[in-house]
């Protein structure tokens, strides 16, 4: 390792520490009622609070409630009234009912262990997935601040983050499982949408099969334990989440944290029809950069970076929780940076990433949604560098390191 690489890595190592001993700091006071010193969550774990909500529905058999907008917001409101400073007005459950199928046995907890349990489980599949492969790389996933965002928001980022890079890593040497990982991914469609045409592009016959058959069993689980009416109740829910209204409803009450070039060309105050131009245009570079990244390269970290950040380009619903998933690829094209020289301005470019989960909420507050921006030029980065990988023999990540 090169003097300047040295450099590299400790200035790393130095700043996620100090970021991650910040967000530990900050979750373990916020958890326990002591001193604030980061922004203040008025309800904690709101997301879990919907998932927990629509076990509980199910279990009291009120399963129609759930895809009802209006309807389960009130149940929530019934049941969580001691976890609500105020009343709420829109706390949808937009999932398919699979991902319900694979919640209901945190019904058997309380609300309070049910969202401990749930973070614990999801966050260990992930490291036994992903995390154990570099210790130290995963220790800054952790804390970085996406990770604390997961947690405060309760969501399920790190079991998308098991199945997503689990998936991808097993393709070559065990395509069975790796195709069940990523057909479980399919409980979050936004995340999952682009995995069957990564797939079909690498030629992954088998793990496309695996893939279909899970999702398949999924559907029909679930359509055996919940019925065809539920099933249809979620198609109704989706062709109104895309409606106008509720767009608009949800657009309002949480684009500080969208992280979309939909969202960013609304808070430019664009028209609707060219926002919507933006996000379509987005969508077929995405398009084309997976098809022809898993067509033509193998497996490798930067084509997991390009798949990853064309789901963000490719969605017009991820928030700043989702930018977990970019944490590990962030991680592993630093490590080549280090193995192989850095791009101009590249080490900016991975310090703005990490920082954005919290520094984009607040500059799309003041009309400066930069997120896709960033999302973007990291994949011109994870482009560059899969170029790279198909002339080079890379180094270990343990000389890198």
């Amino acid at each position: 390792m090169s003097p300047a690489s040295r450099i590299d890595l400790r200035i790393a190592v130095v700043f996620c520490g100090i970021v991650g001993l910040y967000h530990v700091l900050y979750l373990s006071l916020l958890l326990s009622g002591g001193p604030l010193i980061g922004p203040m969550q008025n309800i904690l774990f709101p997301d879990f609070l919907v998932f927990h909500a629509a076990v509980r529905a199910f279990l009291e058999g009120k399963l129609a409630l759930v895809y009802n907008i209006d309807a389960f917001t009130q149940f929530q409101n019934t049941i969580y009234h001691d976890r609500f400073p105020w009343t709420v007005h829109f706390r949808p459950f937009f999932y398919p009912p699979t991902w319900l199928l694979m919640l209901l046995p945190l019904g058997l907890l309380a609300v309070g262990p049910a969202s401990g349990t749930f973070m614990i489980l999801t966050a260990a599949a992930a490291t036994a997935l992903e995390g154990w492969r570099d210790w130290w790389g995963w220790l800054a996933v952790v804390t970085s601040p996406a990770a604390a965002w997961v947690v405060l928001a309760g969501q399920n980022t790190f079991l998308s983050l098991a199945l997503f890079y689990g998936g991808l890593r097993l393709l070559d040497r065990s395509p069975a499982i790796a195709g069940i990982l990523l057909g479980l991914l399919s409980y979050k469609p936004q995340i999952w949408v682009l995995v069957p045409l990564a797939l079909l592009a690498a030629q992954q016959w088998r793990a496309l099969a695996w893939t279909a058959g899970t999702v398949a069993v999924l559907s029909l689980a679930s359509l055996g334990v919940f019925g065809l009416n539920f099933w249809l109740a979620f198609l109704d829910a989706a062709r109104e989440a895309g409606s106008a209204r509720v767009a608009d409803e949800m657009f309002q009450r949480i684009f500080m944290h969208m992280t979309t070039l939909l969202a960013a060309a609304r808070i430019l105050g664009l028209p609707p029809g060219v926002a919507g131009a933006i996000q379509l245009a987005g969508a077929a570079v995405a398009v084309a950069a997976v098809w022809f990244a898993f067509r033509r390269h193998r497996s490798g970290e930067a084509r997991t970076a390009v798949l990853m950040t064309a789901t963000f380009l490719v969605s017009p619903y991820t928030l700043n929780y989702d930018l977990l998933l970019l944490m590990p690829a962030a991680v592993a094209l630093f490590q080549r940076g280090i193995a192989l020289g850095f791009y101009p301005l590249e080490r900016s470019l991975y310090l703005i990433l990490w920082l954005m989960p919290t520094g984009g909420m607040i500059l799309n507050r003041l009309d400066l949604p930069i997120m896709p921006l960033v999302i973007l030029l990291f994949g011109a980065v994870a482009w560059a560098r899969l170029q790279v990988e198909s002339k080079v023999e890379l180094p270990s990540a343990a000389a890198a390191r």
